[in-house]
């Protein structure tokens, strides 16, 4: 089927969108200054994504796409510099068997030409993609973003407890029983949230990741993804993590593995080509994939390397991560994307000004890594 243009696509437009989109980011920074004392750990940490695994250096090369594939940043091959985060995407600072297995993989490019669309920093050269380790997401509107991040703070206590369970699952359900008609339910995004509870807890570098999200993609619209690579997956020595075992066991096993071999992903790319089917504004359907098929563009290498010390982890908690850090042939589309750009933001200068760090995108993964 052949890809729909961008321009086909006609964002939904709610009057009440700018005043929610602000009581989120007051939420958010709510939660942020908050978790100085909530999390101890000395700092202010991140509304989600607060622990992170490491920090590793990467390179990414773009292949040479052709067609509908070869588009912005994709158009010709280039190798960037670039540097790779992974994270556990809880809003908690906590031993790991007391976190879900909902894990993220956060790519930075360096030197990547043209101005980002944050206007803060528009010539700071980097483009960052926002991956984790599922297909679908729990929120596609400023309000149920604002209901559902509250109800996300209680996680993971809430599930565990089978009276609250119950109670939480409906409060998530009925928007917190602002919604009365069980037509306008939010079924789509409890089943997506429900999806989260069954991601197995296993090597970091043995994972999916997934924009959720879409994208412009040049002259259309895309998902994007990594997968590792036949032989990376085969290559890994430690495929299971036993966190009843080990509280650190994601960064002790990423360790491992980063300091024993090389190990590499393909970056793929998933067309839009039926708005219908493969809707925008609802993160919480994936598209299908005989519709269209995902389609490597780039490969992203991680090089053996030594992760090991405390700064790794220090390098790594520092490094920003967001998907509106790109370009206007790749801006992200539909609203809950929309509610990540300043959510994101506000958040950063909020924890970088409790935890007295300097806000500055670095040149190239040597600043950060050595």
């Amino acid at each position: 089927m052949k890809p729909v243009r961008y321009e086909e696509y006609r964002p939904i437009e709610r009057p009440s969108y700018e005043e929610e989109m602000e009581e989120v980011v007051a939420q958010v920074a709510r939660r942020t200054r908050a978790s100085v004392e909530r999390e101890t750990v000395g700092r202010a940490v991140r509304a989600a994504h607060a622990k992170t695994y490491g920090l590793l250096k990467a390179t990414v090369t773009v292949g040479d796409n052709s067609g509908f594939y070869g588009q912005g940043i994709f158009a010709r091959p280039t190798a960037y510099d670039a540097v790779v985060r992974y994270s556990n995407g809880l809003g908690h600072h906590r031993p790991d068997h007391q976190l879900g297995a909902a894990c993220g993989m956060g790519i930075k490019l360096f030197g990547v030409a043209g101005p980002s669309l944050l206007e803060d920093e528009r010539d700071s050269g980097t483009f960052d993609l926002n991956l984790i380790n599922n297909e679908v997401f729990f929120a596609n509107t400023a309000y149920d973003y604002m209901v559902i991040e509250d109800l996300f703070a209680e996680l993971p206590e809430a599930l565990v407890d089978p009276v609250r369970r119950k109670t939480w699952m409906a409060e998530f359900l009925t928007r917190r029983h602002t919604l009365t008609d069980p037509d306008s339910w939010l079924w789509d995004e409890l089943l997506a949230m429900l999806s989260f509870t069954a991601v197995p807890r296993q090597n970091l570098l043995s994972y999916t990741y997934n924009s959720m999200g879409a994208f412009r993609y040049g002259d259309h619209i895309a998902k994007i993804r990594t997968v590792p690579t036949a032989a990376s997956l085969a290559s890994l020595t430690h495929p299971i993590v036993d966190v009843r075992a080990d509280n650190e066991a994601f960064r002790r096993t990423l360790v491992a593995e980063a300091a024993e071999r090389d190990h590499s992903f393909e970056l793929q790319v998933q067309l839009n080509t039926d708005l219908a089917r493969m809707p925008v504004d609802n993160t919480s359907v994936k598209w299908p994939e005989d519709l269209s098929p995902w389609v490597a563009v780039a490969r992203v290498d991680l090089p053996r390397q030594d992760i090991g010390g405390h700064d790794n982890l220090a390098a790594a908690d520092a490094t920003s991560i967001t998907p509106w850090r790109s370009r206007e042939e790749h801006r992200p589309i539909g609203e809950i994307q929309r509610v990540r750009q300043e959510v994101y933001r506000r958040s950063s200068i909020e924890r970088h000004r409790i935890n007295g760090q300097e806000r500055r995108e670095p040149v190239g993964s040597a600043e950060l890594l050595g």
